[in-house]
């Protein structure tokens, strides 16, 4: 291979982990991409990937050069369309040139998540749905508008902690408000049914995935994302509950 052709071939190998990493994507399932888009093109051998929560080193050789790159990712989040079109894009690499490789990883890192209108209205009815299952179409409706609120507030561009502690504070303060101004609400089924919005279901799973996969470290990074993100919750509920016994 040309040196040209190495650096492009780096290029690419680094955006398909980049990409999958910091859409959620967990360690193992990022170090198979990567290697398998990397052994797609002839004369890319030995290819080796060390992954951890942010940072992505990878190796491969080409002819008689090693060739090493490395990255940080400075954001993490849950996009599963990402996912899957990666997941895609990596089954379809060894048909592909590496000119067409990236321009579908241009295509893939263009594509635009759902709206925040579109995200704020699933929360909504995604907590009226947990509502449901605990108390009557009544409770449902109010839950409903608060789980809009509180999708309002984890869509908003501020640190995803602190906007867990908030939108924590705001579905268990609107629901107390509600029945010190007489309105007939549970407390107890109104916050929990807003809770999931907030719970961090993937970044627990990725930490189990991690942990019998033996990747120690990378589950132990995620694991306390988890647990800061569990903090969050409970500081948020917590400084809600003081509010109102002042």
């Amino acid at each position: 291979m040309e040196p040209k052709e190495t650096s492009q071939l780096a290029r690419i190998v680094m955006r398909t982990g980049k990409i999958l990493l910091s859409s959620g994507g967990d360690v193992v399932s990022v170090k198979n991409a990567m290697k398998h888009v990397c052994v797609s093109q002839p004369l890319a051998t030995k290819p080796e990937a060390v992954i951890s929560s942010n940072t992505l080193l990878f190796s491969f050789k080409a002819e008689h050069q090693i060739i090493t790159r490395v990255s940080e990712v400075n954001k993490v989040s849950n996009d599963i369309n990402k996912i899957a079109l990666i997941n895609q894009f990596v089954h379809n690499s060894h048909s592909m040139t590496m000119k067409e490789m990236e321009e579908e990883l241009d295509r893939i890192e263009q594509e635009k998540p759902h709206s925040r209108a579109m995200r704020i209205l699933a929360s909504g009815i995604c907590s009226a749905g947990f509502g449901f299952f605990f108390s009557d179409w009544a409770d449902a409706i109010y839950i409903f508008f608060i789980g809009l609120g509180a999708g309002w507030i984890l869509t908003s561009k501020i640190n995803r902690i602190l906007a867990i502690m908030a939108a924590a504070f705001f579905v268990t303060i609107c629901p107390i408000l509600l029945q010190m101004i007489h309105i007939p609400i549970g407390i107890e089924t109104t916050v929990v049914s807003n809770m999931p919005l907030m719970v961090p279901g993937m970044v627990i799973f990725n930490s189990i995935r991690d942990i019998i996969n033996a990747n120690y470290q990378a589950a132990a990074a995620r694991f306390a994302e988890a647990i800061l993100i569990a903090a969050s919750i409970a500081a948020g509920t917590g400084i809600a509950l003081a509010v109102v016994l002042l």
